[in-house]
């Protein structure tokens, strides 16, 4: 079992120095990643969360109390499991400020009574973290070892997921990116209790080098749940690429060419030489006066899809297969207004009925047709993915966004949108989320109502916040491009701050 903070407490060479705790008794259930110590003022930085902080106060010893309060709100803010403080040394008493920041801030405090080394502390609980992280590994390496023959013995999803429920008496489930439940396990010894969203671990799987869905694991936030969902769904996307192959929607052909348009790069000269035959041999035949555009998606059952979603009224000449666990496609189109968005209009219904997602590429030549397979593919691993079919334009912004470091698009975020993420994290409001739906609504106060179900004057009152806190119209000039971007940082750095 992961070292908590209750552990932590109880631990004889900390129970030597009398902890006195200050903080909700739900907090002791903390998972402590590492036990610290540090007299500096400028800790925080340096912390990565779940630590213990030791600390005789120190740093903060000739510090004001409006200085005091600041680093409480900066350790707080790296989310430590704790602060122990050794009063004493260098403060004679807990400061209040310190006690009452620490209250606002939801940082558990520990007044340590007596001298206890913090080296013996560090020593003792850092020991006890390895050998527990240890044994985690073991775990979850043998049933990851037992899953791995299960697979090779031709198990399904089903079978994996009731074999992780059992061994760990856990519930899980595993869902494509559109939210569709593929194969869900409730927790042994529960009366139905399955995994959710809210809480527990959870992991992307991957099929064909792409995000094909989740694996939910359990209901609390766990190191060893974490590890083990990670290992989980590196093993279902290969399942699925075993399972997910072509069948009666799609020939042998079909599927190869789409599968080379999708791994080679569109700069091959052999594979845009021999598209056009390739297609022919599967069955596309596009007119002269075509082009065509790319289709990728995620479903439950990617053959069904493909069968139904080519059977959709009034669409062009198609190829439309399952590869590896995807919907890929090709679609003819006409070289007049806007085809993508004509052709998403067309596989919507159908995409709905299926529970699917899908992401239309740009029109382009035949010769040309990975990079509209291409585009689309990468629509589906950035920005919204709804239930539905849209173009690749609705994500072009976060795919840009999402090949520069993350600490980049951090920082877009936090200077752009800050006095909003404060004020909703504070007050429990939805102002980033209704600066995302008024954005993407065309600036529509109307439309932004309706999409969030909330009265008009409702959607007047929060934009008019988000002017106050911004300090600016965000409807002049350029200003609604600046905040799309840092509204897709959002979507990549903290997508919670979206769901409302």
């Amino acid at each position: 079992m992961a070292v908590t903070l209750e552990h932590f407490l109880s631990h004889p060479c900390v129970a030597n120095a009398a902890p006195r705790f200050l903080g909700p008794r739900s907090a002791l259930a903390r998972t402590v990643s590492w036990v610290h110590s540090s007299e500096i003022y400028e800790i925080a930085p340096l912390l990565a969360g779940g630590e213990v902080l030791l600390t005789t106060g120190l740093g903060l010893a000739g510090a004001d109390a409006g200085s005091r309060r600041h680093w409480v709100r900066e350790v707080a803010a790296r989310e430590v499991a704790a602060v122990a403080i050794e009063p004493g040394r260098s403060l004679v008493e807990l400061p209040p400020e310190i006690e009452d920041e620490s209250r606002r801030r939801g940082l558990p405090l520990v007044v340590l009574e007596r001298v206890v080394p913090f080296a013996q502390i560090c020593r003792e609980l850092n020991s006890d973290i390895l050998s527990a992280e240890l044994s985690q590994l073991r775990r979850a390496d043998d049933l990851l070892r037992q899953l791995h023959q299960d697979a090779s013995d031709g198990a399904g999803l089903a079978e994996l997921t009731a074999r992780v429920s059992r061994s760990t008496g856990e519930p899980v489930s595993i869902r494509t990116l559109s939210g569709q439940v593929v194969a869900s396990t409730a927790a042994s010894g529960t009366s139905g209790v399955t995994a959710t969203d809210d809480g527990g671990a959870r992991s992307v799987v991957r099929a064909a080098g792409a995000p094909w869905g989740h694996v939910l694991l359990g209901a609390r936030d766990e190191p060893e749940l974490q590890l083990l969902a990670d290992r989980l769904a590196a093993l279902v996307g290969l399942v699925v690429e075993r399972t997910a192959g072509p069948g009666s929607a799609a020939s042998a052909v079909s599927v190869a060419l789409l599968t080379d348009l999708l791994d080679r790069p569109t700069s091959t000269s052999t594979l845009r030489r021999d598209v056009v035959t390739r297609a022919g041999l599967a069955g596309f035949h596009p007119g002269p006066h075509h082009r065509v555009v790319g289709v990728a998606g995620t479903c439950a059952d990617p053959e069904r899809c493909a069968v139904l979603l080519a059977r959709t009224s009034g669409l062009g000449p198609h190829l439309l297969a399952p590869v590896r666990g995807q919907v890929l496609g090709l679609v003819a189109v006409t070289r007049r207004g806007d085809p993508a968005g004509e052709v998403a209009d067309r596989l919507d219904a159908s995409a709905r009925l299926m529970g699917a997602s899908l992401v239309v590429g740009p029109p382009v030549e035949l010769e040309d047709a990975s990079e509209t397979v291409t585009r689309a593919r990468d629509g589906m691993t950035a920005g919204p993915l709804n239930v539905g079919a849209t173009t690749w334009r609705t994500s072009s912004v976060d795919q840009l966004l999402a090949r520069r470091p993350k600490g980049e698009i951090e920082t877009i975020v936090k200077t752009s949108l800050g006095p909003l993420i404060e004020w909703d994290r504070t007050h429990g409001t939805h102002l980033v989320t209704t600066l995302a739906s008024w954005l993407s609504h065309g600036l529509s106060v109307t439309a932004t109502a309706r999409a969030m179900r909330v009265r008009r004057q409702t959607a007047h009152e929060r934009l008019a916040r988000i002017e106050r806190l911004l300090g600016y119209d965000p409807a002049v000039g350029s200003e609604p491009a600046h905040l799309a971007l840092a509204v897709a940082g959002v979507r990549i750095t903290h997508p919670d701050l979206l769901a409302e």
